[in-house]
């Protein structure tokens, strides 16, 4: 918590007032596909009302109770990161100052971190039922970085508040059409 989403949302609070003085204002961070897997919803409530002493003493409590438990941790600082990534993004802070904010979701990303997971048929078995990836499998930072340098480029200037799932379908292939679940009205013809 103290890292991936009070490090990182501090640093935007105090970045914002610098970036708004660019003739081409941007920011995106990197989030997870992550952020819709299982979490804990007191958390990442304690995360958005800025209680950085609650987040970390219930992010204890979780990681004290074994690393089933405690893996909660990073999907709810991540769910965090995206409601906070989406609730700033329209404030005057922000796109009142012309700066579009976004983050973008990897899901399995190869690197130094997942090397290891990734190199048995066990591993690669488990991490593939928790992030399918029916589009090219695993990607390459790259990937990240190319959606990345797009969001913080001129040619952006309408997506915000949106965390974007870089994924290869982990998404579309967990939720399914089950996104807009309760949040507006139908109306019948």
């Amino acid at each position: 918590m103290a890292v991936n989403y009070f490090g990182v949302t501090e640093f935007l609070e105090l970045l914002a007032p610098e970036l708004a003085k660019s003739d081409a204002p941007r920011a995106a961070v990197v989030s997870s596909m992550a952020s819709l897997q299982p979490n804990s919803p007191e958390l990442v409530d304690a995360m958005l009302a800025g209680n950085e002493a609650r987040a970390l003493e219930l992010g204890a409590a979780l990681a004290e109770q074994g690393p089933r438990v405690g893996y909660l941790n990073y999907p709810s600082s991540k769910r965090a990161l995206s409601r906070w990534v989406r609730r700033a993004s329209v404030t005057g802070q922000w796109a009142g100052a012309g700066i579009p904010l976004n983050a973008v979701a990897p899901g399995t990303v190869l690197s130094a971190m997942t090397k290891e997971l990734l190199a048995t048929p066990e591993g690669r078995q488990m991490v593939d039922s928790s992030v399918p990836m029916p589009l090219n499998g695993h990607s390459e930072p790259v990937v990240i970085a190319r959606l990345l340098a797009w969001l913080t480029s001129e040619e952006n200037t309408h997506t915000t508040g949106q965390t974007i799932y870089t994924d290869g379908g982990a998404d579309a292939t967990l939720r399914g059409d089950d996104i807009w679940g309760g949040t507006g009205q139908s109306i019948s013809a």
